[in-house]
């Protein structure tokens, strides 16, 4: 399990098990201070509860009730329960009962903590009024006179409040018929464009009109390409001689006339004589000498093969092509007028087509308006309904007749009295504990065992506090534990704390315990150079002076050694730990706070003894020193000395 955690952690969860076991050792001590406390604060606070009760001057307590059912509208919001219940429970609604109510001046002022309002969980729209006062008829009047406060403040707000709607309304009905006057100038405006009334029937008007006119300009197209065609061949017809034959026309008559003249006669006297007769040969002669004269009149003209049948042929080809010219011109100026016609219309039909559009938005936009404007009218009508039913909304359900009598020894009041010495007593458990951490004593034995990090060796009782025999093996008991202790104990820094008083029989069952193990032990005081005299027949090694198993070693400040004398002290301590298993450095006055030269003896040293004063030494001391020994990371064993003989003979019998 340990080896989820980090060092870190683990170190933190040590030292918070200790800290709880060290709190636990503190409340035993004090348990029955604090048992005592919290009963006689729980007699104190019942005796003044019940006390105040019986004197109270909301002794009595009446009660009524007021329902909140508004009519429901849907376009215009209710106050909600909780909207209402913040407008109610206002204070200065309280002080303004004196307004319904005839009270005294004393209990005017305490108005506020005599009345109170509670809104029900179930329903939300039912409160709970409650009044407070020394008599039943004066609770009973507060109550009452309160919510009939409460029901005119509700009538006053939602008056104020549907008028403020009201006025919102107006200005909203305002804006909008702005918009609607601005709307229809707008539209007369783009009906003054268009030209028309109703732009939409005009424009499907004129778009049928513009369907007959263009398959009207399409049948004048076939037309006149028809026509157009006719001339070409008619003009193929009468070709290059038709302008000279129509203009000989007469001339070529007449000599064809004379020449068929000439035939007849010939046939007549064919018809009498031969082809030999010489008026046969003459009329002959003259027939030839006027084709002749025909063709030599045709050939001058340049007209060539053209007898009186093609004269008529191409006079009637020339008076068709005439009519067809003429028909053509009449085709194609329809035409060109039709297009025209056509080409106004289509525009026009532009126009409007462009009008439409915009007339059509407006027209949405004027129907959403005149919705709005409904809307705004219903909501105005609405608002009147609700000003005229707004009294039934908020009602008494039924006036108080009776009040409650608050009863002095009620179980609410032991239960606050022990409420109340409950927290006391832990606000004074917290200071105690408080207090103790901090400049609070070491317990003994049970303390020192709470720190996993410490090693306790056992209790040393009071000097002469048991007989001299059983004194002599309980010493024995703890030095032999040291002994035992599978802790490094080459040199062992010996730490006196303040109320620590060892007796001097311990040091001598240490070191006997040590020898009968086999060691051999050096113990080593460090003194103030300053006053310091050195024993007859002394020796010395390079600053250490001893005599026999005892040795000494000056310093000249008690604070911090200089480097030098730090390195003497530690080749001194090399030198004895070579000839001696077990070296005890002491210090001559104690532990000092302040400087370093506690954490250089630290550093010197394998281990620490922790002499601690039970109920003397402070535990500010205590955590001085396991903070140090801690940051140097050596083992540290305790003793707790000065402790009874019957809390010495317990820890013995426990081991």
């Amino acid at each position: 399990m340990d080896e989820e955690y980090s060092e870190d952690e683990r170190q933190q969860i040590q030292k918070l098990v200790s800290l709880q076991k060290v709190i636990g050792i503190i409340l035993v001590k004090w348990v029955w201070f604090l048992v005592f406390v919290f009963l006689l604060l729980a007699a104190a606070f019942a005796a003044f509860l019940i006390w105040h009760t019986a004197t109270s001057e909301h002794r009595y307590s009446a009660t009524t009730r007021i329902l909140y059912t508004p009519r429901q509208i849907a376009r215009i919001q209710n106050m909600s329960e909780k909207q209402l219940f913040s407008v109610l429970e206002r204070a200065s609604l309280k002080r303004r009962l004196p307004e319904k109510v005839s009270i005294s001046p004393r209990e005017r002022a305490g108005l506020e903590m005599d009345l109170d309002i509670q809104q029900e969980r179930r329903p939300t729209n039912l409160f709970t009024l409650t009044a407070n006062a020394p008599s039943l008829i004066n609770a009973v009047k507060k109550v009452n006179g309160y919510a009939e406060l409460l029901i005119e403040e509700y009538v006053s707000y939602r008056t104020q409040d549907l008028e403020n709607w009201r006025e919102s309304l107006r200005i909203r009905k305002q804006n909008l018929q702005a918009q609607i006057t601005e709307l229809e100038t707008e539209e007369s405006t783009l009906k003054g464009k268009a030209g028309v009334v109703a732009p939409v029937e005009t424009l499907t008007m004129l778009n049928g009109l513009l369907s007959d006119q263009r398959r009207n300009l399409s049948l004048l197209s076939v037309q006149v390409a028809s026509e157009e065609m006719k001339k070409k061949k008619l003009e193929s017809q009468v070709g290059a001689l038709g302008p000279a034959v129509t203009a000989n026309a007469e001339a070529i008559r007449k000599k064809s006339a004379e020449i068929a003249a000439v035939d007849k006669e010939l046939a007549q006297l064919r018809e009498i004589y031969t082809d030999k007769n010489p008026k046969v040969l003459g009329k002959v002669e003259d027939r030839k000498n006027l084709m002749d004269a025909y063709m030599a009149f045709l050939k001058e003209k340049g007209i060539e093969g053209v007898d009186v049948s093609a004269v008529d042929r191409v006079e009637k080809d020339a008076s068709e092509l005439a009519e067809c010219s003429l028909r053509l011109e009449v085709l194609k100026q329809n035409r060109n007028s039709q297009e025209r016609e056509i080409a106004d219309n289509e525009k026009r039909s532009g126009e409007l087509t462009a009008l439409i559009p915009l007339l059509e938005r407006l027209r949405v936009k004027r129907a959403d308006l005149d919705q709005s404007m409904r809307n705004l009218d219903e909501e105005l009508g609405n608002i009147t309904y609700l000003e005229m039913s707004m009294r039934n909304d908020l009602r008494q359900i039924e006036r108080a007749v009776g009040a409650d009598d608050t009863h002095p020894f009620r179980i609410k009041n032991f239960i606050l009295a022990i409420a109340g010495s409950g927290i006391c007593t832990l606000v004074l458990t917290f200071w105690i504990l408080l207090l103790e951490l901090l400049a609070g004593k070491v317990r003994g034995g049970k303390e020192l065992c709470a720190y996993e990090e410490v090693y306790f060796l056992g209790s040393l009782p009071k000097p002469k506090a048991m007989k001299e025999a059983d004194e002599k093996d309980f010493l024995g008991v703890v030095s032999l534990k040291f002994v035992n202790a599978e802790i490094p104990k080459g040199i062992v820094l010996i730490c006196h704390l303040p109320g620590a008083q060892v007796q001097p029989k311990f040091r001598e069952s240490l070191l006997w315990s040590l020898a009968m193990a086999g060691a051999q032990s050096f113990s080593l005081e460090v003194v103030a150079e300053k006053g310091f005299t050195p024993p007859d027949g002394a020796a010395t090694l390079i600053n250490t002076v001893h005599k026999g198993l005892q040795g000494w070693f000056p310093v000249a400040n008690r604070y911090a050694m200089a480097p030098t004398e730090f390195q003497m002290l530690q080749s001194d301590l090399a030198t004895l730990r070579s000839k001696y298993d077990h070296v005890f450095v002491d210090i001559s006055d104690g532990v000092r706070r302040g400087g370093s030269f506690f954490e250089q003896l630290l550093t010197a040293c394998d281990c620490v003894l922790v002499v601690v004063g039970a109920d003397k030494t402070s535990r500010r001391w205590f955590s001085y020193v396991r903070r140090h020994v801690k940051v140097v990371k050596k083992p540290v064993m305790a003793i707790s000395a000065g402790v009874s003989a019957s809390v010495v003979r317990k820890e013995m019998e426990a081991q």
